[in-house]
Order: C-alpha cells, then sequence, then structure tokens
C-alpha cells in the first residue's frame, strides 16, 4: 500500500469513530493500480471486520447502471432516448396528460421528468414489483413541466427502468445482471436480499442515545431497484470505475466507448449542489477540478460516495453503514483529492453581510423530505424533515451567504449548502438543496 494510503488506513479509523460508524471501506482507482482501506465490522450485534468484498447498498449509485443498461439497449437499436416513453409503455398513466405524452428517456435519466421524484412505493418482493410501483405514478403531482427543471427523481428513475424491462424483455435486475455486471466481472453485486443475505455483508445503522443500533430492514423495497437498491464491495465499484475511466472489462464491453462517454457528458445544468448532470451522472467542481460523480443514501442507516477525476484516472468509493458516513464520505474524498492527486481544498467562502431573512424562511416541501428554514438569534437555520426516516437527522443547523441567493454551512463555508430561487416578480418561491428543487408551502 502506497505511504500516503496507510496514513489513510489511520485516519479512516479514527474518523469513522467520530461519525459514529460502525464499519467503513474505501476503494482508490488512479492510474490503473487499485488500493482498499478498511475499518470497523459489519454490525454491532454480530460483529465482523469490513473489508474490499463485503457488500453495502450503494444507494443512488445504482442509478448510473440503470442509465448504462438504458444506453445498451439505445445501442442495440431497441430504444431510442428522445422517445416519448409511452411508445414503449403504452399503459403508463401520469397525473398530467400532456407529460405523459411527451416524457423521454433522456428527462428520466436527466431528473427532468417534472413529477413528484421523492416518494417511497412498497410493492412487495415479487417479480412485478417495479411493474406495479410505476402503475402507482399516476398518483404523483406533476410539479414542473416535463424538460423544464431538474429535480432529483427517484420515481423517474424507476420508470426508466421500467422502460428496459419491458424494451429487453427481461427483469430489472436480470438485465442489468447479464448486461453490466457479468461482463465486469462484478460477481459481488447484487439486488436482491435472500442472495445478499448468503454473502459477507453490512447491515445498516440507525442512532439511539447516541449510539450506532442495528436496523432490521434492507432500507428500501424491490421497486426501489432502479433508483438505488443495488448491493456491491469496494472491489467491485472500482471495476464499475474501471470500465468508465479506463475502458476495460473482464468480459465484452456492455457497449461501445460512444455511449461510454454518453453517460458522463453534460446534458443541461442541474440543482445546487450540482452544477450539470449527464446521462444520470453528476457533474461538480472542486476548485479548478472537474468531478464527475454519484454516491447514495439508503433511508439514513448506509451512505456512500463514488468520485471520478476523468482528467486523472482517478476515482474513490468509500461505503458506509450508518448515517454518519454522510459526514465522513466527504471527509475522505478530499483528503484523497489532496494527497493522493494533489487537487488543493476549496478554500472558505467568506460570508456576506445577512439579508432580510424573512424573504427566505418557510418550509420548502418535495414529497416526503421538506426543507426548514428559520431565523433565530439574528441568523438563518436549515432543518431537514423526513417522513418516516429510518435513521438519525442531523441537527438544525446555521447557514450564512455566501453569494446572492446562496448559502452555506456557517461551520464550512467552502461547500454551498443551497441555492433560492425567485419567480418572476422577484420573490423567493424555491430552494436547491442537495438536488431536489422544492417550493415554497406558501408559494
Amino acid at each position: 500500500m502506497p505511504r500516503s494510503l496507510g496514513e489513510l488506513q489511520s485516519s479512516l479509523d479514527r474518523w469513522a469513530q467520530e461519525a459514529g460508524v460502525p464499519g467503513a471501506v474505501v476503494g482508490v482507482l488512479h492510474d490503473g493500480e487499485e488500493s482498499v482501506a478498511a475499518t470497523g465490522v459489519s454490525s454491532v450485534d454480530a460483529p465482523l471486520p469490513v473489508d474490499g468484498d463485503t457488500l453495502f447498498m450503494v444507494g443512488s449509485t445504482t442509478k448510473t447502471f440503470t442509465a448504462a443498461a438504458v444506453l445498451a439497449l439505445v445501442e442495440d437499436g431497441l430504444l431510442d432516448l428522445d422517445a416519448p416513453v409511452v411508445e414503449y409503455l403504452p399503459d403508463l398513466v401520469l397525473a398530467d396528460p400532456a407529460a405523459r405524452s411527451r416524457v423521454t428517456s433522456r428527462h428520466l435519466l436527466t431528473h427532468t421528468g417534472g413529477f413528484l421524484g421523492d416518494v417511497d412505493i412498497e410493492t412487495g418482493w415479487g417479480s412485478d414489483a417495479l411493474a406495479a410501483a410505476v402503475a402507482a405514478l399516476a398518483d404523483l403531482p406533476q410539479v414542473f413541466p416535463v424538460g423544464e427543471v431538474f429535480s432529483y427523481s427517484n420515481s423517474g428513475f424507476m420508470l426508466a427502468g421500467r422502460v428496459a424491462e419491458v424494451v429487453s424483455g427481461q427483469l430489472y435486475e436480470d438485465l442489468v445482471r447479464t448486461r453490466l455486471l457479468e461482463p465486469l466481472g462484478m460477481d459481488d453485486s447484487l439486488f436482491l436480499p435472500w442472495e445478499v443475505f448468503t454473502r459477507r455483508h453490512s447491515v445498516g445503522h440507525a442512532f439511539r442515545d447516541g449510539s450506532p443500533v442495528v436496523a432490521h430492514t434492507p432500507g428500501l423495497p424491490r421497486s426501489a431497484a432502479a433508483a438505488g437498491g443495488l448491493w456491491s464491495s469496494a472491489r467491485d465499484q472500482l471495476r464499475w470505475a474501471r470500465f468508465f475511466l479506463l475502458g476495460e472489462t473482464k468480459g465484452t464491453a456492455p457497449f461501445g466507448e460512444a455511449a461510454r462517454n454518453a453517460l458522463f457528458e453534460p446534458q443541461r445544468p442541474a440543482a445546487s449542489p450540482f452544477e450539470q448532470v449527464g446521462l444520470s451522472w453528476l457533474r461538480t467542481r472542486h476548485g479548478d477540478a472537474e468531478l464527475v460523480r454519484h454516491g447514495g443514501n439508503v433511508s439514513n442507516i448506509q451512505v456512500s460516495e463514488f468520485v471520478t477525476l476523468p482528467a486523472e484516472r482517478f476515482a474513490v468509493t468509500v461505503l458506509t453503514n450508518s448515517a454518519g458516513g454522510s459526514a465522513l464520505g466527504p471527509r475522505v474524498v478530499d483528503w484523497c483529492l489532496e494527497h493522493l492527486v494533489g487537487v488543493p481544498p476549496v478554500p472558505a467562502a467568506p460570508a456576506l453581510p445577512r439579508p432580510d431573512l424573512a424573504e427566505y424562511t418557510g418550509t420548502y416541501a418535495t414529497g416526503d423530505l421538506a426543507f426548514e428554514f428559520t431565523a433565530r438569534d439574528g441568523g438563518l437555520w436549515l432543518r431537514l424533515v423526513v417522513t418516516g426516516e429510518l435513521g438519525d437527522l442531523p441537527p438544525a443547523a446555521e447557514v450564512v451567504f455566501v453569494a446572492d441567493d446562496v448559502v452555506a454551512r456557517a461551520a464550512d463555508t467552502s461547500k454551498r449548502a443551497a441555492r433560492f430561487v425567485r419567480d418572476s416578480t422577484g420573490r423567493v418561491t424555491a430552494v436547491e438543496y442537495g438536488g431536489r428543487t422544492a417550493y415554497r408551502a406558501d408559494a
């Protein structure tokens, strides 16, 4: 292990304890060489050490597999990204008939379908789970016109997964396995719990009285497989990175270089904190460095990061088994960028004078998520509210303005937290946070 990664190991042990993460593993790919560092255990109830082959839920990084499966079908000539989805799913019903006639696979893969995105649709664990969930999309309101607003959408990727099922004639999980996982040698990447639970795997943890406790749930229903249901290991995630960065596969490539590059290429602007979106892949800047990334949060009990720096043929994946991964993951990524690639830290931004806080206070909601901004002690405070959340949520945090209508957490102004959106009259009516675009309740 290179000396710098040896330093990461000792820091990882300490940082995981500070963040309340029972177990975590980091995988690094740089110029074709792979390294893994791990710490802690897979479960506080039945502790086994985690390693590079331990399975974790990668959450929304699964969306990159869904997009890749769709692109494989495009390359096969079976699917047109810009054809209305209804051409492939004639029985599709959406709340807005105009949206039903217009929405395309490209809209779905770029989070611009416009119907409500943050919902849980429980349809059991049978092979019809995804089809039944898509039938339930008829109950979701059309929040934005198709194609006009980026707002992170789990339901959009469920619909994209169902399109792939119908076009390929395979269940979603089987399509991803045969077209992507097997050719890439990703033998430790699985979807179904009864397959995962026979392998060395990590369970998710919630917090009770300040200590991690096992959450006795997989965290997501089968209907959400295409949005976030993949279990994988750090070593398998590095195989995924190797394919995209280097074009290397164990077997026949799932698709050609043009389709591989198309997944990364920017399609349109995204919502804060992201800058652009490709086909599922999210693009951000870290100083002068251009990152292509994803990551995921499974019901706040398993949290992951997946970050690439294509210019340096570099990737890092961080898999964790508690909500503390939300702090640990970015810390590891920033360390790796600085010490392994030489990308300097982003400096803290100076806080600007406070504007009239009354312009910004209120609750901004999108499905099961809400962002509450309140004025307190002369400052603006942000609290996240999630319906039915399994793990503990972070406490309210003070935010400060670092640009016009842009706030960062007062504790770390190097990273923008949210951007407020105004209507044509200049009134604040929405906020972009975590890639979501949420309307203010009184808008």
